[in-house]
């Protein structure tokens, strides 16, 4: 690859460049302090985007997780990384922006990636370097942010705030890279599916986001498992964090080294943490509510969304309520449509099927990326899936250039796409069911 240097409204950026492609690593939108709002990140003279992106601390930061819970998303998204304390920090707020050569105007995907609001990072093998985009006349970023303790102390939300502050900065300065400001779709996969609804959940995006691909995450997440404020949820567990953590009074644990503040997080976890508590709470602003209220006024962010879910999913029963549940809802209401797809393939290379985040290697084709022996029936769903998806992000609909038809949901219509790598076509809420309560019961997936 060869270097290649912008200008922007920042300052000089330097990325690669190499078969009509350009790729900028770790572009910093903004920093922080210690379980504080983002703030801009300072002006440069000439900023190198050619190396990698700055991590969140998180339990890779500290330990091997080729063992132990994390050891199956080691091995399929970072099995050869062997990443240096210098790359956590955190003020993790990065992008990977990967556009075609001679973009303009060009249609823009920002992803956010999952990870249980524990882990994670835009330099994933899956996706973090993913060209299929550019490919297509599209601008593609990857968004960080931060997570676990750092991102969640208290119901603060850090790492929401950070998305949203993020998005703001794409539409401020994509145009520099050659992407339309007017034209943002956001994505989201797992807990970034769940951040991307979160996200839904006001009007503060309302001039930013024109779509959204919520990817096993999509739907109002049921009340008895959602949100809290920081005066319901906090005390018990944080209290307990702070008391494992040594400190006496909050201004002493926000002292603490990293490791320390993390790792009394961790165990706290472990111990009494929960559904509840491990993802972001009402905080009055980007969560302003109960979901389910949200939900029951219809004042949520309404733009057109694709809601996709894996034949394994995580709590896959679920997972598929959820989607087809917003679907319906928003045809009852004659609201934006919704595109319901399941993914029933089996990647090739273990005795998994298609597990929690398998469609992830579909949708942005980064096989080269991957141990998995891929072939020629991956490739083709691969190129349909991302072409789908291409459609949607350019004009807010994943039909045309020939592709299947795929109707949204409506109150005629409750199928979903099926992408199986094989007969594909449509797939009924009970066919969908069926697999999914099959899965639950006797195919249990990695998670």
């Amino acid at each position: 690859m060869k270097r290649v240097t912008i200008e922007t409204g920042l300052g000089r950026v330097t990325g690669k460049e190499e078969k009509g492609v350009r790729i900028f690593s770790g572009i910093p939108y903004a920093v922080t302090e210690r379980f504080e709002l983002p703030k801009p990140y300072p002006k440069w003279d000439e900023f190198d985007a050619t190396g990698r992106p700055v991590d969140c601390f998180q339990y890779r930061a500290y330990h091997d997780e080729s063992e132990g819970r994390y050891w199956f998303y080691h091995s399929e998204f970072r099995y050869d990384q062997n990443i240096p304390d210098w790359d956590f920090a955190e003020s993790p707020m990065t992008l990977n922006i990967i556009t075609p050569s001679d973009a303009k105007d060009a249609p823009v995907l920002v992803f956010i990636h999952g990870g249980s609001f524990e882990n994670g990072n835009v330099g994933e093998h899956p996706y973090g370097d993913s060209t299929e985009y550019a490919r297509h006349g599209i601008v593609y970023v990857s968004l960080g942010y931060r997570l676990n303790v750092f991102g969640l102390y208290k119901s603060g939300n850090y790492g929401l705030n950070d998305m949203v502050f993020g998005l703001r900065w794409i539409k401020d300065h994509i145009a520099d890279f050659g992407g339309d400001p007017e034209r943002i779709t956001i994505m989201g996969q797992s807990a970034g599916a769940m951040s991307v609804m979160d996200l839904m959940y006001t009007q503060l995006l309302k001039d930013v986001v024109k779509g959204a691909v919520m990817m096993s995450g999509a739907g109002a997440v049921p009340d008895f498992a959602g949100p809290l404020t920081p005066e319901e949820s906090d005390e018990k567990f944080w209290s307990k964090v702070r008391e494992r953590a040594g400190a006496k009074t909050e201004e002493e644990f926000k002292k603490l080294p990293d490791r320390t503040i993390f790792q009394a997080w961790y165990d706290t976890s472990l111990e009494i943490g929960s559904v509840r508590t491990q993802q972001p709470g009402i905080d009055g602003t980007i969560i302003p509510k109960l979901p389910s209220k949200i939900m029951r006024e219809g004042s949520y962010l309404d733009v057109p969304v694709i809601a996709g879910v894996t034949s394994q999913d995580f709590m896959p029963y679920l997972i598929f309520e959820l989607a087809i549940g917003l679907g319906k809802l928003r045809a009852r209401r004659g609201q934006s449509p919704v595109w319901g797809y399941m993914f029933d393939k089996t990647p090739p290379g273990d005795r998994f099927k298609a597990y929690h985040a398998a469609d992830l290697w579909y949708v942005f084709g980064n096989f080269h990326q991957s141990w998995r022996p891929f072939d020629r029936s991956d490739e083709k769903l691969k190129d349909e899936m991302v072409h789908y998806i291409a459609n949607f992000v350019k004009w807010g609909n994943p039909n045309g250039d020939g592709l299947p038809y795929w109707p949204h949901i409506s109150k005629r219509n409750r199928k979903f796409r099926l992408f199986d790598g094989e007969k594909g076509g449509l797939i009924g809420p009970m066919r969908c069911r069926y697999k999914e309560w099959k899965s639950f019961l006797l195919d249990k997936g990695p998670m």
